[in-house]
């Protein structure tokens, strides 16, 4: 049953291994940035094996779609940037996400590595209306973690994600 009172937040990282990595990337100095480049996230860029598991927009206006092979990948994109995965740079971003998420509110529930839930319901007092806090949440972790993030708000989880997609 739906509490009509009840004011979710799903949180979703864009292209997040991806933007993992470009943040981390950044952190550590490096001019590029996968995000503004044809790049993909997956497979051994020497043996040409594996899968697409995330791509820029750039990637993705070359046709390039997440789940298809890199040699595949590499034929559509001949300057294709391919980065291997680096999973415990994910789950690192990850936590960090949390960690930021929980001082907005104590109850988030992990849906996957990038996304999760925040019961935003009676946090209005301490930080105001919804849309302002999504904001400022959105703000914040681009401006701490280096990613960018879609926030989508509703009275549950179903229609907060809808709402995110939009």
């Amino acid at each position: 049953m739906e509490n009509k009172d009840s004011t979710i937040m799903h949180i979703d990282v864009n292209s997040a291994f991806l933007s993992f990595q470009a943040a981390y990337e950044k952190q550590l100095g490096v001019k590029r940035d996968l995000r503004d480049i044809s790049s993909v996230i997956g497979g051994n860029q020497n043996t040409r094996h594996g899968i697409v598991l995330a791509k820029s927009q750039s990637a993705k206006k070359a046709g390039i779609k997440t789940g298809e092979s890199i040699m595949e990948a590499r034929m559509k994109c001949s300057d294709l940037v391919i980065v291997p995965p680096n999973y415990s740079l994910y789950i690192k971003s990850s936590r960090a996400l949390r960690k930021l998420l929980k001082e907005y509110s104590p109850f988030i529930e992990v849906f996957s590595v990038d996304e999760c839930f925040l019961d935003y319901t009676n946090m209005e007092k301490h930080f105001g209306n919804p849309l302002k806090a999504a904001y400022k949440i959105r703000d914040r972790i681009f401006k701490e973690l280096g990613f960018t993030v879609n926030i989508g708000i509703s009275t549950n989880k179903l229609l907060a994600k809808q709402a995110g997609e939009l």
